[in-house]
């Protein structure tokens, strides 16, 4: 795999992990930072919905850079802060799909 394939890959993966955890995230497109939930994804891009009257349409390989919270997407309950830290990784994760969002 190339260099940019891997990238798009991996900014692929963390914005499906982040759709699937209902995070809200911080894309940076052009300059301009765009924030919002993931609310579709595919191979080639993602539908970030600023939870008002506003959907934006983004292709992977125009995001410069990704902002999201850990807390966030590891406990989306918002309960992060009633249980001792643990070592990253100790979590059992299910397969995250980097694929097309199936209808």
């Amino acid at each position: 795999m190339s260099g940019k394939g891997s990238t798009l890959f991996t900014v692929g993966t963390l914005l499906r992990h982040a759709q699937d955890a209902g995070a809200p995230v911080r894309l940076l497109v052009q300059g301009t930072w765009l924030d919002g939930r993931i609310a579709g994804a595919d191979s080639l891009g993602v539908v970030l919905d600023d939870g008002g009257s506003q959907q934006v349409l983004v292709r992977l390989d125009s995001i410069v850079a990704v902002s999201f919270s850990r807390a966030d997407i590891d406990d989306p309950g918002g309960e992060a802060g009633n249980e001792p830290a643990r070592p990253h990784g100790r979590r059992r994760r299910d397969p995250i799909e980097a694929g097309p969002v199936g209808g």
